[in-house]
């Protein structure tokens, strides 16, 4: 049968920050489902700061999110009707139909960012909850596994720096280093969070980049040098880690939180010529290019926390309508780990 449901929409292209006025709950009627199809009920989406740059009319690592009409996002639901063979009710299945109750899936395999948005993946693993596939299991903590585990070959003792390392990216890349026997050095924008990484995830040297020069506190961190850096904060952070890299170190760069609200424009950046003296290599990555180890990936986190080894952050809001004000919290320091919103009435 047809069912009205909810969904966020875009309303304006925001300049600088984003704003919760910035988007509009609007309910709609979705069609009743044709053979072939399954309705899914969202229980849990995520907000990550790459949306930032989704808001832009010219982004151009995604499609640019539409205005006046559904988003798209990191989300876990469960099939509530299907006319699909392939799904029963109840499955748990994950998919970039994010930011709205409900959505109608044609039952298309999901591979996030490269399928459609209605795309459908089931989730089984009975370790793990669907809250977990959201945060602990999903696309941001698996950018940290994807780097850390999948293409820097990390060795005990080494010296690994990551930056804004309060984050998802940050906090799990922090602890794969730790594991894998490294020293590792990170950076927040608070004092609380700095206490976090220090006392909770174990950090050997964390600073405040808002307080301390970021130069100063990698130098006093890094005294015989650095060889691996998780870049995922600012051109500023990584200009600072150039003088202090061993030579054939690695740089994997996975975003640059800092520019999604500044247009996405990275500014000429200090210290290029330690590329060059130290023969480093700067890499910039996706996730999706790991993909075949996606089972290692859910084993090895399942596994590590498990063992107590890994703590995974959450902070949860409640609700759709919660998502624009969820979202925004990612730009203005008051929140560290995971976001996520809890949908349905099957998010505990």
């Amino acid at each position: 049968m047809s069912i009205e449901t909810e969904q966020l929409h875009l309303l304006r292209r925001p300049e600088g920050r984003p704003r919760p006025s910035d988007f509009a709950l609007v309910e709609v009627r979705l069609p009743d489902l044709a053979e072939g199809e399954l309705l899914v009920e969202n229980l849990w989406m995520s907000v990550d700061p790459y949306m930032r740059r989704s808001m832009d009319a010219d982004a151009k690592d995604l499609e640019p999110w539409p205005i006046g009409a559904a988003l798209d996002g990191p989300c876990v639901g469960r099939v509530v009707e299907s006319r699909n063979e392939a799904f029963a009710v109840g499955d748990i299945v994950e998919s970039m139909s994010g930011w709205q109750r409900h959505f109608i899936s044609d039952g298309t395999a999901f591979v996030p960012y490269l399928t459609p948005n209605n795309a459908v993946a089931k989730r089984s693993n009975p370790a793990a909850s669907p809250q977990d596939y959201a945060g602990l299991l999903g696309m941001a903590a698996m950018t940290a596994y994807a780097g850390m585990n999948c293409l820097a070959a990390i060795e005990p003792g080494q010296t690994v720096v990551v930056s804004s390392g309060a984050g998802t990216v940050g906090s799990v890349a922090c602890q794969i280093a730790r594991i894998r026997g490294a020293r590792v050095v990170s950076s927040a924008g608070t004092d609380e969070k700095v206490e976090w990484l220090r006392s909770g995830l174990g950090v050997d040297h964390a600073f405040n980049y808002r307080t301390r020069p970021i130069a100063d506190s990698l130098r006093d961190g890094c005294q015989q040098g650095i060889d691996l850096v998780l870049e995922n904060a600012s051109a500023e952070h990584l200009s600072a880690c150039l003088p202090l890299m061993n030579e054939l170190a690695t740089i994997l760069v996975a975003g640059f939180v800092s520019i999604y609200s500044t247009g996405g424009k990275v500014h000429p950046f200090a210290n290029f010529e330690f590329v060059l003296d130290r023969y480093l290599t700067i890499k910039g990555y996706r996730f999706m290019d790991s993909l075949d180890r996606y089972d290692d990936f859910v084993r090895d986190m399942l596994h590590w926390r498990a063992a107590g080894q890994l703590q995974f952050r959450e902070t949860v809001y409640r609700g759709l309508a919660s998502a624009p004000e969820a979202f925004c919290s990612l730009f203005d320091h008051s929140v560290s780990g995971k976001v996520l919103v809890a949908l349905g009435e099957g998010a505990p």
